[in-house]
């Protein structure tokens, strides 16, 4: 999951589009890194938070993607920290 964009057709989730309004995915952040689309660094970390809250959104607490994206959400944002903030 988080690689490619979400395929409601082929997941056979129709309401998909329903619950997620801004889809996200990594592959779709590593393209705009590579084409300069993003200005500043908090438009890439919104991007990817978005990409693990809209996962968290759809998939109830307990299902597999869930959790893998409240621990990639978390190891994204002590990272960020840790580059960009500095010690607390």
């Amino acid at each position: 999951p988080f690689l490619a964009p979400v395929d409601p057709v082929a997941l056979r989730i129709p309401d998909y589009p329903s619950v997620v309004k801004i889809p996200m995915d990594l592959g779709t952040i590593r393209r705009k890194l590579q084409g300069g689309e993003y200005g500043r660094k908090e438009e890439i970390r919104a991007d990817l938070e978005l990409t693990m809250t809209n996962a968290m959104r759809y998939n109830p607490p307990g299902h597999p993607v869930h959790e893998a994206a409240s621990q990639l959400l978390d190891s994204v944002r002590r990272r960020w920290a840790a580059l960009f903030e500095g010690p607390r």
